[in-house]
């Protein structure tokens, strides 16, 4: 199939399909595909003779999901220019806004700011380049259509997480978008009509390629702001039920919330619906997902529905995805055969640690393990994970289109991923970032396997765990959020210290404890372990226990 611009995507889409924002109460707000494109073209119009905007710029958006922000999207990709969205302190701080809002415009060379109201009065004359708000556009006048974008068009500027360095770009094209997004909907086995539903944050790749793809192939697209899943999750499974949804999206952590929260309510949800519920953009814990598809099937949701996958910014999205016909599997492989670069299966026991597969490549799309001079490996074994297809892109943006200094392709042309994993069967089982990898005594260990287990000890926050190791030693350091504190709090942390010797047979230097909600992440909840690590190193964590401090006393 020829790929298509966002924009000729909708185009040919029924002009009566939904598209449905949430508010908190969850009351909708509904637009047809037919009024999005009637708005993106005046707002295509007002961006071109107001700040000059088309193909070749950059417009920055910020703001809660809403009606006039999606429709903001689809206007400046309809003017040919690109997007980036920008994302919000999460304490709300003027100052960190203004800040934050400059250091990502200056990077990504933008023309304008658009956002709500409120936001615009904060910013107006705070930053290099004219902010305006989301209605402001849509009230201008209807002018001369604009040339229509193309495959090739840039619409997204997207910034890396910054999991183990200062976030990068990615330019990302409009056919690149529609291809890739076409490929996670065929996964699913979307059918015209069928209802997507997401919470995701629009600044996240995930999820501004998953909601604006569904809208663009025609798919009823119902979302929320994150803020509503965040102070209710189960927003998401009400929306689901609501709207009867054949698919889903999140990352590893909003499962075993969903699943904590059916464990709790015992009934009302009918999830007979789902077809395909993706989890990706983190690490997924495997014991979590059978939790979660173990309850999520007592309310309709069938097994086959679970799809784990592997995607990333430099790839557009997905690089592979379980379909939804499909049952995702899972292995069990030998620690010490693992610490030694090998998948050794093993009958699943505590002594083992167990993957889930990340499905197959997506179509036109390979994937290869390596070693580190990019030779293939055979199955089973443990190296460089290394994507080639139509998705990839070759360098990170720069403003003049020079070369990067991080190169992103090796000699084949296949992006070098940084992430580590193993094929078998031809699906992918993903082991974790080679940066975060920690080598102690010839022992190869990962930082997941520490949080993993140390998140299942009562007391301990889930998701708020981070493992790493000590540049000038061997030394590794596991640091937990707690809402405990005193005698008890010093209790867990010995407890998570033994729990930790007894399953993974390491123990490591320290065992840390921390107020809540202190622990460093990316903007879309990622760990920070490099950050942690600096904090840690220059006592600027809010310690509330220490295993070391109290074996010194």
């Amino acid at each position: 199939m020829t790929d298509q611009s966002i924009i000729e995507c909708l185009a040919s889409q029924p002009h009566d399909r939904p598209l449905i924002v949430l508010d908190d109460a969850l009351h909708p707000a509904v637009l047809s595909l037919g009024e999005l494109r009637a708005r993106a073209e005046v707002i295509a119009g007002a961006l071109h003779r107001t700040y000059g905007v088309g193909p070749g710029h950059r417009v920055c958006v910020l703001g809660r999901t809403s009606l006039d922000l999606i429709a903001t999207l689809f206007g400046i990709w309809r003017a040919g220019a690109a997007v980036t969205v920008l994302p919000s302190p999460r304490g709300g701080d003027a100052d960190e806004l203004q800040e934050l809002a400059q250091r990502r415009v200056t990077a990504a060379q933008g023309s304008v700011i658009v956002t709500d109201p409120h936001t615009a009065d904060t910013l107006q004359g705070k930053t290099t380049v004219a902010v305006t708000d989301f209605a402001a556009l849509a009230r201008s006048t209807p002018g001369k259509p604009l040339p229509l974008p193309g495959a090739d068009d840039t619409a997204l500027l997207q910034f890396t997480s910054g999991t183990t360095a200062h976030p990068r770009a990615v330019a990302v094209t409009q056919g690149q978008i529609v291809a890739n997004s076409r490929e996670c909907f065929a996964a699913g086995g979307m059918t015209p009509g069928d209802v997507f539903v997401s919470w995701l944050p629009l600044f996240h790749d995930m999820g501004i390629i998953f909601l604006t793809g569904a809208i663009a192939h025609g798919y009823t697209a119902c979302t929320m702001a994150t803020q509503t899943f965040s102070a209710r999750p189960g927003a998401w499974l009400e929306a689901i039920a609501t709207y009867r949804a054949a698919a889903t999206v999140a990352p590893n952590f909003a499962y075993g919330l969903a699943n904590r929260y059916l464990t709790l309510r015992r009934g009302g949800y009918d999830l007979s619906s789902l077809r395909h519920a993706v989890n990706g953009a983190e690490p997924i814990d495997a014991d979590a997902l059978r939790r979660f598809t173990t309850t999520a099937s007592e309310y309709g949701m069938p097994h086959t529905a679970m799809a784990p996958s592997y995607g990333l910014a430099e790839a557009t999205l997905a690089v592979t995805l379980g379909r939804h016909d499909e049952t995702y599997r899972s292995v069990t492989v030998d620690r010490a055969a693992l610490e030694n670069g090998e998948a050794l299966q093993v009958p699943e026991s505590s002594s083992g640690r167990t993957f889930v597969d990340c499905g197959t490549p997506i179509s036109r799309t390979s994937v290869t393990i390596t070693d580190d001079a990019g030779l293939p490996l055979a199955d089973g074994r443990i190296g460089s994970i290394r994507v080639q297809g139509p998705g990839t892109v070759d360098q990170y943006w720069t403003a003049d289109g020079s070369p990067h200094p991080t190169p992103l392709l090796d000699a084949s042309g296949r992006l070098v991923t940084g992430d580590l994993g193993f094929c078998l069967d031809g699906r992918l089982y993903v082991c974790g970032r080679q940066k975060d990898m920690i080598i102690v005594a010839g022992r190869n260990l990962y930082p997941e396997d520490f949080e993993f287990v140390t998140e299942k000890i009562n007391g301990i926050r889930l998701g708020n765990v981070m493992a790493f190791s000590l540049p000038s030693s061997e030394n590794m350091i596991v640091v937990a959020e707690t809402s405990l504190v005193g005698t008890p709090a010093a209790e867990l942390a010995h407890t998570v210290r033994e729990t930790l010797s007894q399953e993974l047979s390491y123990t490591p230097h320290d065992v840390v404890l921390v107020s809540p909600k202190t622990l460093p992440k990316t903007t879309s909840g990622k760990r920070q372990r490099g950050q942690c690590r600096n904090q840690y190193e220059t006592n600027q964590l809010v310690v509330r226990a220490s295993t070391l401090v109290a074996e010194q006393h």
